[in-house]
Parts: structure tokens; C-alpha cells; sequence
């Protein structure tokens, strides 16, 4: 697509929908630049993304060691004070 078939209206309409500013008092071959850096710099960001991998914490691969025992202690302490209150 030829950039320069395009109305200054419209190539300032493109740089600001990819959010690049622009002045309107820009020659119009200065817009074109700056569009064409841009998709040559998204195309660039593109290729060299790499998705952002989670990292795997033990937390949530699987259970704490401390959670059975305070669950434990819990039961311990909850029956001894309904003992305590019966007796």
C-alpha cells in the first residue's frame, strides 16, 4: 500500500490511531516517514517477542508442607477448648 496516495488528513489519522504524535504542520513526506518507521519498528518488536513464560513457583505446582499441620494444630486446638468448655 502506497502511503503516499493518502491525504496529509488521513496519514495524521494513521500516526495518531497507532498513538504517535504529529503535528499537522508536518510536510507530508515527514508523515510518511514516520509511519513507515513504525511499522518497521513494529514488525521489528514482532519478530523478536518472545512470550513471557510464568515461572512455576512450588506454591502453585503444589500444597505447602505447612499447611496439613497448621490445619492439624487447629483441629488439636479447637477440640480442646470445646472439651474445655464441656468439662
Amino acid at each position: 500500500m502506497s502511503l503516499s496516495k493518502h491525504t496529509k488528513a488521513e496519514l495524521l489519522e494513521m500516526l495518531s490511531s497507532q498513538g504517535i504524535d504529529a503535528k499537522s504542520s508536518m510536510k507530508k513526506a515527514e508523515l510518511i516517514d514516520l509511519l513507515e518507521n513504525a511499522t518497521t519498528s513494529e514488525r521489528l518488536e514482532a519478530a523478536s517477542e518472545v512470550p513471557e513464560l510464568k515461572p512455576n513457583t512450588e506454591s502453585e505446582a503444589k500444597p505447602s508442607a505447612s499447611q496439613p499441620v497448621f490445619l492439624v494444630v487447629g483441629v488439636f486446638i479447637a477440640l480442646a477448648i470445646l472439651a474445655w468448655i464441656i468439662l
